[in-house]
């Protein structure tokens, strides 16, 4: 009976304490994944919105810079050019791929046809393409967001390589070998675009 009344040892005292270790390894482990990817996602969310912001800026750029002046002369230019030529065609009911010569055929009676580049109108296709180039790669680097480069400027540049990529080859032609890549591939949606957490 004496026996039965004196402390049992607690053997299982450290095989307590070795579980409490452990779930509190793991419930630790827990909240630093949490605040890892609370935290990777609030980066994300900083490079998005930093992204859009130097968007806008081109956006500001494009009314401050000169550009759209450039962009607006060439359309004075072209306009007459282009009811003219749907006159001859017989009216608006004119298939893509007619409208297309028509286009080039406006782009390339505005800049001369010719191998000199330098006319003011040649200048004016020059200002608006380096700026849809650098547009494109801003976006292609990370630096801006294509979706708002492309809201803004979509319908411009894609009318505007319709009426100019034959200059834009005339210019590669003549040793610029890389004139106006960047415009087509903004207009193909050849951009890289940053994943989730900065991942290309």
């Amino acid at each position: 009976m004496e026996g039965m009344l004196s402390a049992r040892p607690d053997d299982d005292r450290p095989s307590r304490l070795h579980r409490a270790d452990e779930i509190a390894a793991v419930v630790l482990k827990v909240v630093t994944i949490l605040a890892l990817t609370f935290g990777l996602f609030e980066y994300d969310r900083q490079k998005a919105d930093g992204r859009v912001n130097q968007s806008l800026e081109l956006v500001k750029e494009w009314d401050s810079s000169g550009t759209q002046g450039a962009y607006t002369r060439i359309n004075d230019a072209i306009w007459p050019l282009l009811q003219q030529a749907t006159h001859d065609q017989g009216g608006t009911d004119i298939d893509a791929a007619t409208r297309e010569v028509i286009y080039a055929n406006i782009g390339e009676t505005i800049t001369g046809r010719d191998d000199q580049f330098s006319s003011d109108a040649d200048h004016d296709v020059d200002k608006v393409f380096q700026f849809f180039d650098r547009a494109a790669t801003c976006a292609d680097q990370g630096l801006c967001d294509y979706d708002v480069l492309k809201t803004f400027f979509g319908a411009e540049s894609q009318s505007f390589w319709l009426y100019f990529s034959r200059y834009a080859e005339r210019r590669q032609q003549d040793g610029y070998g890389g004139y106006a890549n960047w415009t087509r591939k903004f207009i193909e949606g050849d951009i890289h675009r940053p994943k989730m957490f900065g991942l290309i």
